[in-house]
């Protein structure tokens, strides 16, 4: 059987650009509506309204839609880091990884003997992959660089056996420069250049780099050379489309509103005039 993971990592090897979405709130219904087209879902289960068993129903859906699964874990645990790889998401996505020693244990935590200690017999995995799933469907594993720390240390990270790719954190990286979270990343030197060494980094070492960014800022990071690229949020889609709504029901309700009072003046001329 082939696995979703091995599907991803051909991808990624042969320089394909992917974009993606990030899903955070615990409703299946909203990824089978806005998933089709989508070349993969950024599950949250740090930030996001999700448990474990949300991103596990996540991940399932997911799949039925041929999105491709990047699952992002609250912590560095070990035993929560293998739960999740049992869930047999494409790819793992670990926050604030600020060294080469956070990163060779995160690895040891992912992966099989000899190279890690993950344990054996995860039930969606076998049932997705095989018993011998342990072979070949271990999840790509990718560091987020979210701070100054981990930017200094970005080539020792990636450098690390078992690290597949980078994905830059903008939020993270602006807390830890001292800025503003509203600061807009893309006027902000400082953070682009940040962005470009771990593009850098990341094809320095044959590896792929990913972010989550405006529409239109895709352009600018395409040439950079990242390659997973989330561009959008199930609360972004909706919150679009809700005041979309609203505001051009409000439009037609005052342009409504003002024909209606014009009409009522003509009226008020007309019955001024004839009385005089």
């Amino acid at each position: 059987m082939t696995s979703r993971t091995n599907q991803l990592s051909e991808r990624l090897r042969n320089k394909e650009p992917l974009l993606g979405f990030y899903y955070g709130y615990p409703a299946e219904g909203i990824l089978e509506t806005i998933g089709p087209g989508w070349d993969f879902v950024w599950i949250d289960g740090q930030h996001g309204q999700l448990s474990f068993g949300d991103a596990l129903s996540a991940v399932r859906a997911a799949s039925w839609l041929g999105l491709e699964t990047v699952l992002r874990v609250p912590t560095h645990d070990p035993g929560l880091l293998s739960q999740y790889a049992d869930t047999a998401p494409s790819a793992m996505m670990i926050p604030q990884v600020d060294s080469a020693e956070m990163a060779t244990a995160i690895v040891r935590a992912l992966r099989f003997p000899p190279q890690g200690n993950r344990s054996y017999g995860g039930r969606r995995v076998i049932d997705v992959n095989g018993h011998d799933y342990y072979r070949s469907s271990e999840p790509l594993i990718m560091a987020q660089i979210e701070s100054r720390i981990g930017l200094k240390n970005v080539e020792q990270i990636v450098a690390v056996d078992g690290i597949d790719g980078l994905f830059f954190g903008c939020d993270d990286f602006k807390l830890s420069l001292g800025l503003p979270i509203e600061t807009c990343a893309a006027e902000n030197e400082s953070i682009q250049i940040a962005r470009g060494n771990t593009a850098r980094a990341a094809q320095s070492a044959d590896k792929w780099s990913g972010t989550s960014i405006g529409v239109s800022e895709l352009s600018a990071h395409l040439d950079m050379g990242y390659q997973l690229l989330a561009i959008g949020s199930d609360v972004g889609f909706l919150r679009q489309g809700s005041r979309q709504a609203l505001n051009e029901g409000r439009s037609i309700l005052h342009k409504s509103s003002a024909e209606e009072s014009a009409d009522g003046d003509r009226v008020q001329t007309a019955s001024n005039t004839v009385n005089s």
